[in-house]
C-alpha cells in the first residue's frame, strides 16, 4: 500500500507534463484569471469536469491530480464536495488501498447526505467488489436516500448490490424484502436471486422456499447468452444442494436443464452421473459421463474423475470385459498425464507460464476495468490447472502481480520521461546560450525603431500629400503630368517668337483640355486611392506595433527562462531518484509475489500429482482385482493340469475372454 501511495506523488508528472513548468510560471507571476478572460467558477467547473471524466475512464492517477488541483484552486485541504470524497474512496479501492478507503469511507458516513446517488452508487459497487458487504450495503441505502437521486440506468444494478450485500451477511428475510423493487425481466434481479440461493443453502433454509427461488429465477432470466450461463449457474448449485439433501430426483431434474455449451456443463454432467449412480441407474448413468468425455477437454477435472467412474459403473452391472478394456484406457491415459505433469510441474516451467501470461496482460488496466486477468495462455500448464484458475485466493493473488507489474511501467514511463524533460532542460539552455538572446533582442530592437521611424516619414508623406493638387497620382499619372509640365516653356517659348501667321491659341487649348482631363482622371481615382493607401499604412503600423510586443514578450520569456532554471535540474534528479528507489522496491515485492504464485501453483499441481497417481493406483489395483477373478473363475472350472504343463498367462487369458465378449 505504501508503493501505491508513494507512486501517486509522481502523478503531476506521471499525467501533467508541464506541471512543473506551471509551478514556476506561478511562482514568477501573479496571474489575474480575469484579464484571460477566465474565471475562478469557470476553471473550478473545468477541473470539476475533468475530475469526473478521468474517473469514469479509470485514468485514476489523473482522477487524483485533479482533484488536488481542484482543491488548490478553491484555498481548502478538505475536498470540495462529499460526492467528489465518496468518488475519491472509489478510486482507492480500485487502486488496491484498502485500508485508506476504509478511512474515506467512515468520514463520508459521518458527514451523511450531501453526495449524488450515482456517487454513492460507483462506492457501493467497488466496495462489493472488495468483499466489504456491510459497507457496500450501506452505501446502497445511502445512494437510494442521496439527493441528487440515482440515475435511472443504475437503478436495478443498484438493487441487486443491496441484495447481494444482505445476502453474503445471510440476512435472508431481509435480502428478500429488499428484493421487492427490482423487475423480474432484469438480468441484475437474477443475479441478486442467485446469491439469495446460495445464502439460503448456507443456512440450510426450508427447501419449499428454496425451490420456489430456484424456479422463480430460471423463469425470469433472459432468453439471451449472459441469461443461459446465469442459468446453468442455478441449475448446477441447485442440483448439488439437492444430492446433499437426498432429493435425488429433484436433482435429476436440475442437471438434466443444463445446456451443454457453458463452463458449468462439466461439473454438471459429473454430478448428474453420481446421483443417477445413487439411485442405481447403473447404464444411465455411464451416458453423462461418456458425453463429457466427448465434447471437453481430456485434462479438465471432472473429465479426470470420470475416468475411473464409467469402468466402475460396468464392473457394478458385471460388463467385466468392458470395466478391464475401460480400465486399461484409463491406467495409460493416467500414466502419461502423471509423467507428463511431473515435467511441467517445476520452477522454470512456472515462471515462463507466469511470464507469458504477464506478457499477454501488459495492456491491462488498473482496478475494476480489468477483465482478461484469469484468461491464461493457452498450454499443458494451464490444461492441468484448470481448477486452480477457479480459486479467487490464486485470482487475487494474479491481481497482485498485476498491479506490481502496472506500478513498474508506471515507474518505467516515469523515468523516460523525466529523461526527455532533462534533455529538453540541456537542449534549451544551450540554444538559449548560444542564440545570445540580450544582444540579438538589442539588435532587433533597434532595426524596430528604424522600421517605424520610416513609417512615420511615410506617414508625414501622406499628410502632405493632402496640400497638392494631383494628390494620390499614380506613377502614369506623375509622368503624364510632367509631360504636360514640360510643354508649357515651349508655348511660351513660341509665343515669343510668334509671328503674325502663327496662330498659337488651338495649341493652349488642346493642352487646357489635356489638363483638365488629367485632373479629372486623378480625381475621380483620388477617393479609393486615398482609403487603400491609408489603410496599408494602418495594417503596416499595426503589425510593427505587434512586432513590437513580441520583442517586449520575447524579452519577458528570456527574463523568465533564466529563472525557469533555476532548481529545476536539481529537481528533476531527485525525482530521478526517488523513482529508481521506488523500482528497486517494486521489483522486491514482484519476486516475492512470483515466490508466491509459483509455490500456489506447484501445490495444486503437487495435489493434482496425488489424486492422479490415487487414480491410477485404484486403475491398477482394479486390473489386478479383475485379472484375479479372471484366473479364479478360470481355474475353478477346468482340470487341474500337470506340473510340466505350463500356466497360462494371466492378461493373455482376460484379453481372450474380452475378445470375445467384445464380439
Amino acid at each position: 500500500m505504501r508503493i501505491l501511495l508513494s507512486l501517486l506523488v509522481l502523478i503531476p508528472l506521471l499525467h501533467g507534463g508541464n506541471v512543473l513548468a506551471e509551478d514556476a510560471l506561478d511562482e514568477a507571476l501573479d496571474i489575474d484569471l480575469d484579464e484571460l478572460g477566465v474565471s475562478d467558477d469557470a476553471e473550478e467547473r473545468l477541473l470539476r469536469g475533468n475530475f469526473y471524466f478521468s474517473y469514469l475512464t479509470g485514468d485514476y492517477y489523473r482522477t487524483l491530480y485533479y482533484l488536488r488541483q481542484w482543491k488548490q484552486l478553491i484555498g481548502s485541504e478538505d475536498t470540495p464536495e462529499t460526492e467528489a470524497e465518496v468518488m475519491r474512496a472509489a478510486v482507492y479501492l480500485s487502486l488496491g488501498l484498502e485500508d485508506q478507503a476504509e478511512d474515506l469511507f467512515y468520514q463520508v458516513f459521518n458527514q451523511g447526505a450531501g453526495a449524488s446517488g450515482d456517487a454513492w452508487y460507483f462506492l457501493a459497487q467497488r466496495l462489493f467488489s472488495a468483499g466489504y458487504y456491510a459497507r457496500a450495503e450501506q452505501a446502497a441505502r445511502n445512494a437510494l436516500a442521496a439527493t441528487p437521486v440515482l440515475s435511472s440506468r443504475f437503478q436495478q444494478e443498484l438493487r441487486y448490490l443491496l441484495v447481494s450485500s444482505i445476502s453474503e451477511q445471510d440476512r435472508i428475510e431481509e435480502a428478500v424484502a429488499a428484493m421487492q423493487g427490482m423487475r423480474d425481466v432484469s438480468i441484475w434481479t437474477g443475479y441478486a436471486r442467485y446469491n439469495l440461493i446460495l445464502a439460503m443453502q448456507r443456512q440450510n433454509y426450508r427447501s419449499r422456499d428454496i425451490e420456489s427461488t430456484v424456479d422463480e429465477a430460471i423463469y425470469y432470466l433472459p432468453d439471451d447468452e449472459e441469461g443461459t450461463a446465469l442459468r446453468d449457474r442455478i441449475l448446477l448449485i441447485s442440483g448439488i444442494a439437492a444430492m446433499e439433501r437426498d432429493k435425488l430426483v429433484m436433482a435429476n431434474r436440475y442437471f438434466s436443464d443444463v445446456t451443454l455449451e457453458s463452463v458449468f456443463t462439466p461439473p454438471a454432467l459429473l454430478h448428474y452421473g453420481w446421483n443417477l449412480l445413487a439411485q442405481w441407474r447403473y447404464e444411465d448413468a455411464i451416458q453423462p459421463w461418456r458425453i463429457l468425455q466427448q465434447l471437453y477437454d481430456e485434462y479438465h477435472p471432472a473429465v479426470v474423475e470420470s475416468y475411473l467412474a464409467v469402468p466402475h459403473t460396468l464392473e457394478l452391472v458385471d460388463a467385466v470385459n468392458q470395466s478391464v478394456l475401460a480400465y486399461e484406457r484409463v491406467e495409460d491415459r493416467l500414466s502419461v498425464m502423471v509423467d507428463e505433469l511431473k515435467q511441467l510441474n517445476q520452477r522454470d516451467s512456472l515462471g515462463a507460464w507466469l511470464g507469458e501470461w504477464r506478457e499477454e496482460n501488459q495492456q491491462e488496466d488498473w482496478g475494476w476495468q480489468r477483465q482478461k486477468l484469469t484468461d491464461l495462455p493457452q498450454s499443458q500448464v494451464t490444461r492441468f490447472a484448470q481448477g486452480l484458475l477457479k480459486e479467487e485466493a490464486f485470482n487475487q493473488e494474479l491481481a497482485r502481480l498485476h498491479d506490481l507489474d502496472r506500478i513498474r511501467a508506471d515507474l518505467a514511463k516515469a523515468l523516460y520521461q523525466l529523461g526527455l524533460w532533462q534533455d529538453v532542460l540541456e537542449q534549451r539552455r544551450a540554444n538559449l546560450e548560444a542564440l545570445g538572446g540580450e544582444a540579438l533582442l538589442d539588435e532587433l530592437e533597434a532595426r524596430q525603431m528604424d522600421v517605424l521611424r520610416d513609417i512615420l516619414a511615410v506617414q508625414d508623406r501622406l499628410l502632405d500629400e493632402d496640400e497638392t493638387v494631383f494628390s494620390f497620382a499614380s506613377k502614369a499619372d506623375e509622368v503624364r503630368i510632367s509631360r504636360l509640365r514640360n510643354v508649357v516653356p515651349a508655348v511660351t517659348t513660341l509665343q515669343k517668337i510668334g509671328t503674325p501667321t502663327r496662330d498659337l491659341a488651338p495649341y493652349k487649348e488642346r493642352w487646357r483640355r489635356m489638363r483638365g482631363l488629367q485632373l479629372w482622371s486623378i480625381y475621380e481615382a483620388q477617393p479609393q486611392r486615398k482609403w487603400d493607401t491609408e489603410r496599408d499604412h494602418m495594417i503596416l503600423r499595426s503589425e510593427t506595433d505587434k512586432l513590437f510586443r513580441q520583442l517586449e514578450n520575447t524579452r519577458t520569456s528570456l527574463i523568465w527562462a533564466d529563472s525557469y532554471w533555476q532548481g529545476f535540474p536539481e529537481r528533476v534528479q531527485q525525482l530521478k531518484t526517488r523513482i529508481v528507489e521506488l523500482d528497486l522496491i517494486v521489483t522486491d515485492l514482484q519476486q516475492e509475489q512470483e515466490s508466491v504464485l509459483t509455490d500456489m501453483a506447484r501445490d495444486y499441481l503437487t495435489e493434482l500429482d496425488e489424486r492422479l497417481t490415487l487414480y491410477l493406483a485404484q486403475a491398477r489395483l482394479a486390473l489386478a482385482r479383475l485379472y484375479d477373478d479372471s484366473l479364479q473363475q478360470e481355474f475353478g472350472s477346468e482340470p487341474v493340469t500337470s506340473s510340466a504343463e505350463p500356466a497360462r498367462d494371466v492378461k493373455a487369458s482376460t484379453s481372450e475372454q474380452t475378445d470375445k465378449g467384445a464380439e
